[in-house]
């Protein structure tokens, strides 16, 4: 089984990936081969299925593989696997904003927090956020999903 550090690393790599070819070669066909999908990423809204994809990639456990967000929260709320706002989630957590989620890569103590994600401007990049506001830039954080990683 995945280590968060695996799925951190890996989202990582993927910053800069613009919607397209590259994310769909990279990103999207990965999780199209597992759910019988064919989604491309310039058809789709992204950010869902950049989260299981990579949770697919590194064979991860206890995730949803949806490309939506509300049915990825659903997820993890029916399974005991969520965390509400304003706890402070773990790197590798699964952050859910307003119509959007990413992965956490980093928290402080102070509050701050980075996380990534697909279709953030038509491509992964990283951004900030505050668990202890409750926001990510304007936008309202919903929670946190917990995949299962090993220790």
């Amino acid at each position: 089984m995945a280590t968060a550090r695996q799925a951190i690393n890996k989202i990582l790599s993927w910053v800069g990936i613009k919607e397209g070819p590259e994310a769909d070669r990279i990103i999207i066909n990965p999780w199209n081969k597992v759910t019988g999908c064919h989604a491309k990423s310039k058809l789709n809204a992204w950010c869902a299925i950049t989260i299981a994809s990579l949770l697919i990639q590194i064979k991860a456990a206890g995730y949803s593989k949806s490309a939506y967000c509300n049915k990825q929260r659903e997820y993890y709320k029916k399974n005991g696997r969520w965390l509400d706002v304003p706890n402070r989630p773990a790197a590798g957590y699964v952050i859910f904003i307003s119509g959007h989620e990413g992965l956490v890569t980093s928290t402080s103590y102070n509050g701050t927090g980075k996380y990534t994600s697909g279709n953030s401007a038509n491509k992964v990049r990283t951004l900030s956020f505050n668990w202890k506001t409750g926001k990510a830039g304007k936008k309202k954080i919903l929670g946190y999903g917990i995949p299962k990683y090993t220790k």
